[in-house]
């Protein structure tokens, strides 16, 4: 091999540097050397060991620069024999030109061919381009919409696990080699048909020849029993329509209304105009997706509802409102071997929020988990999945997703059990903070985009999404078992200590970033944004809670932190306890909302926390004073108990709580409760006769309620 030396040495005695051979000769490159031939035509080590420098070895067929072009088309270019054929093939058109000259000597025959070509141009883009778009997994609305898609299993040029471009062909050839027409799988980086992948590309490359009709698939021999479905596996997958009992058409169209006034505020899942327009074509007589979705539409609905229709017939109970809609929907048979559509995500999520209120919530974890596993079946989790140019159906998607994933740390959390999916596991864009009615626009470029100075209800969505983000990260550490902390290094003598700082950097960060028409103000006009405004800051002052309570120090346990974790807990907990009385005041006539519930039961304990430890260090209070706020608590929880039965549960753990306590109960329940202790009714619904004490909106303005965060509390 040449040296610095040598080439310096030549570029003195000529006054210039002679191009190097653009190759290795034959022996370096059998040595895997990559020299360029020397002066006197021969390499160094040909020199060194006396070989003959000789370039006549056919070059070997090399893999194309990565994103150079189609490897087919490169190999093709590349063949001395491929370069023949098209001399020869030119030597041919040559004579045909003259000929046709001669046939018709008037005829401008490169203008024509010119025009010929830029039409099959323009025809083979508008192809490619509906292709590409009718191959998006994610566009799928419907199973009889589904379309085999092998694009999923490509990486933009962003992504992690990119591997290079892909072709046209290797796809095509592994659609008919995978994908079964009900099918609509994705495929990660770690799944083998990626090594598949490179298989066939290597192929292709080393055997040097364009596939001819005989090698169009990949396998020339599949045996059907192992390639088709099996007869029993049609069977499950052929559901035949089913027969909805759907509310009357006025009761319909309120539990809707309701619908959209009271839930899809918080989450945005539905599109109001579409999901109107398919009950109004009768798409839910005609479609079992759609017609399930409807059904729990109107189960959630109907915990809002006050027509004694929503109950189930026999009964007077309110807790079974909407369960007549909900079991319909339970015993449709929906097979797990079909790609779910949009609406089966949304009916997923919509079933896990009807069983946050039933007996047993934590069934809707299974629910939430089949949901994220079935979204991730068609690559809803992944950026590059969704098309450049969002769509209706595209914003549909990442918003039902990231609903599950938001029920899924708030459950988990509330059951102290690990979440479905981690953050690491998905790389999807936020939703698009944008009201229903600006998803479509004249004018394309202006699609999904808010007026300037309009405020959109979906910015609650985002903010609510962002703050889980910081709860999924407390659960991962604070809340997580020793060897996880071992292997995600949280080590030492201090973590715990930075983990909870950066936790609390992260909660001030956010609180700051909240807009300023969710911004907590209890005298806030707008109703909905009211509404989202109590649910941030419930959830926040509950996460906060959540980040401190493993720290607060008892005598069997200091605290291993220089935060007052205690005083941070109560502070948080008395603006969550005003948050929850203020919500409940400003609309005693409307159902409390669920999420309500945790915050106002968690909150409670901590006050009754507080109040025994002051009473046990023996500093004198006035326990009236000190249990208003765990009073407030309870006037929330009794009225949500009315429609959502853990909030009952919770009532009662925190009346034995105070009762043992020896604290000062609500006026308006103690003697009712004691009746009810005396005679051991053990009906669910019966703690709903609480009725709380009438108050003045001027409570509305209480100062002595602050509503602060962990930044305002002083470090010791």
């Amino acid at each position: 091999m040449s040296s610095a030396g040598e080439d310096e040495d030549n570029t003195r005695s000529h006054g210039f540097k002679k191009t190097r051979n653009q190759r290795a000769c034959d022996v370096c490159r059998r040595r895997k050397s990559l020299e360029g031939q020397m002066p006197g035509f021969r390499c160094s080590n040909c020199v060194a060991y006396d070989f003959e420098c000789t370039y006549n070895d056919v070059l070997k067929r090399r893999r194309p620069p990565k994103g150079l072009m189609n490897p087919f088309i490169y190999i093709f270019l590349c063949s001395k024999v491929h370069f023949r054929y098209v001399e020869s093939l030119e030597a041919r058109l040559e004579k045909m030109e003259e000929l046709l000259q001669k046939l018709c000597p008037d005829t401008n025959l490169s203008q024509e061919l010119q025009a010929a070509v830029r039409i099959e141009a323009e025809r083979s883009e508008v192809n490619e381009s509906s292709v590409t778009t009718s191959l998006t997994p994610i566009r799928i609305l419907s199973p009889s919409t589904m379309v085999t898609d092998f694009d999923s299993l490509d990486a933009d040029p962003e992504s992690s696990d990119d591997e290079g471009a892909q072709t046209n062909l290797v796809r095509e050839h592994l659609k008919d080699l995978f994908i079964n027409p009900v099918h609509n799988r994705f495929f990660g980086k770690s799944s083998g048909v990626k090594l598949v992948k490179t298989a066939i590309d290597l192929k292709f490359e080393y055997a040097g020849k364009m596939p001819d009709e005989n090698t169009v698939h990949v396998l020339g021999r599949k045996r059907p029993e192992y390639w088709n479905l099996l007869p029993w596996e049609r069977s499950i997958l052929a559901t035949e329509q089913r027969v909805f009992d759907f509310p009357e058409p006025d009761l319909l169209n309120d539990l809707v209304d309701l619908f959209f006034q009271y839930i899809n505020i918080f989450f945005g899942l539905l599109h109001r105009p579409l999901f109107e327009q398919g009950i109004q074509d009768g798409l839910h007589h005609r479609d079992n997706a759609f017609g399930g979705l409807v059904l729990l539409v109107c189960a959630n609905a109907s915990r809002y509802s006050f027509d004694p229709r929503v109950r189930l017939e026999g009964t007077d109970s309110w807790h079974s409102c909407g369960w007549k809609w909900f079991m319909q929907v339970q015993i449709l048979r929906k097979s797990l071997l079909m790609s779910p559509c949009l609406y089966d995500i949304q009916v997923y999520s919509l079933s896990a929020m009807f069983l946050q209120g039933c007996s047993s919530p934590q069934a809707c974890r299974t629910l939430i988990g089949v949901g994220i596993n079935l979204a991730q079946d068609v690559g809803a989790h992944r950026r590059k999945v969704y098309g450049n140019k969002l769509t209706i159906e595209d914003e549909l998607w990442k918003r039902a997703f990231w609903l599950l994933v938001v029920l899924d740390r708030t459950l988990n959390a509330s059951l102290g059990r690990p979440c479905a999916i981690q953050e690491e596991d998905f790389d999807l864009d936020l939703p698009a903070e944008c009201d229903d009615e600006h998803f479509t626009h004249p004018d394309p470029e202006q699609a999904f985009k808010q007026p300037a100075g309009k405020p959109s209800v979906m910015s609650h969505f985002i903010c609510l999404i962002k703050l889980d983000q910081i709860l999924a990260f407390a659960l991962r550490t604070i809340y997580s078992l020793n060897k996880s902390k071992v292997s995600l290094g949280f080590v030492g003598q201090y973590w715990e200590q930075r983990i909870v700082a950066e936790l609390d950097s992260s909660l001030n960060k956010w609180v700051d970033s909240i807009p300023d028409h969710l911004r907590w103000d209890p005298t806030r006009e707008h109703h909905v944004f009211f509404m989202q405004s109590a649910s941030l800051y419930g959830a926040y002052y509950h996460l906060q809670i959540l980040i401190h309570r493993p720290f607060i120090p008892s005598p069997r346990k200091p605290s291993p932190l220089s935060f007052p974790s205690l005083a941070i807990c109560i502070n948080a907990a008395r603006s969550c306890s005003h948050v929850a009385d203020v919500l409940y005041r400003r609309s005693p006539e409307a159902p409390i909302p669920h999420f309500q519930v945790p915050p106002a039961f968690m909150a409670a304990t901590v006050l009754l926390l507080n109040i025994w430890d002051v009473k046990r260090s023996g500093v004198s209070i006035d326990p009236a004073k000190e249990v208003k706020d765990v009073h407030n608590c309870m006037h929330v929880l009794a009225e949500a108990e009315k429609r959502w039965h853990t909030a009952g549960r919770l009532w009662d753990v925190l009346y034995e709580l105070v009762s043992a306590g020896e604290l000062p109960l609500p006026q308006s329940t103690v003697s009712s409760l004691r009746r009810e202790r005396d005679s051991h009714t053990s009906e669910s619904d019966t703690p709903s006769t609480f009725i709380p004490a009438a108050t003045s909106t001027s409570s509305l303005h209480d100062d002595s309620m602050p509503i602060a965060g962990s930044s305002r509390i002083s470090r010791e």
